[in-house]
């Protein structure tokens, strides 16, 4: 009980705001919402950019980390793909898409932090880690697993508009002709 009182009290105190902020924004996505076409990428695209950002100056080969990174953001596509509801509505003339409530962002969120504050933690505590690959990798497979979940989410809720978006230009085209 000590070493988490220890802990905590070490903690910067930027990082209680921030992770509250986080949780309330994962929190958002537990109601069914209104959501335009072009912000639903913008989430996505800054964690994986962010966990892009793990990998500069790691110790580890860039090389590597790209694999690495590379692989663990497309395995969380495909979870992320897959663990998606289907859209309520879908209104392709104004861009909007209304999604059901889902926990699924809210775990991925809580997991970003739980990710980041154990690292910061094993990096503070133990500074030779720094020089671990290993660590490095680790870090880089987490936040691009999470990342991809995030945007094979998006990703299937984007073609599910697409798809929709086309037939309702189909169905428009074919009623002009007639």
């Amino acid at each position: 009980m000590n070493a988490i009182i220890q802990i905590i009290q070490h903690t910067p105190i930027w990082v209680f705001p921030l992770i509250v902020a986080v949780l309330w924004f994962g929190s958002i996505h537990l109601r069914e919402r209104t959501v335009h076409l072009r912000s639903l990428f913008v989430i996505p695209l800054v964690m994986l950019v962010l966990s892009i950002g793990n990998s500069a100056g790691i110790c580890a080969e860039p090389s590597l980390a790209l694999i690495v990174w590379f692989f663990s953001a497309a395995i969380g596509a495909v979870i992320g793909w897959s663990l998606t509801p289907k859209p309520l509505a879908i209104h392709p003339k104004s861009r909007l898409i209304i999604l059901p409530g889902s926990t699924i962002p809210l775990i991925v969120f809580a997991g970003i932090i739980m990710l980041r504050y154990a690292f910061g933690y094993l990096y503070g505590r133990y500074p030779e880690l720094l020089a671990d690959r290993t660590y490095a990798l680790a870090l880089i497979a987490g936040g691009a697993l999470l990342g991809g979940v995030m945007l094979g989410r998006c990703g299937r809720f984007g073609l599910w508009y697409w798809r929709a978006a086309s037939s309702e230009t189909a169905a428009q085209t074919s009623f002009e002709q007639s």
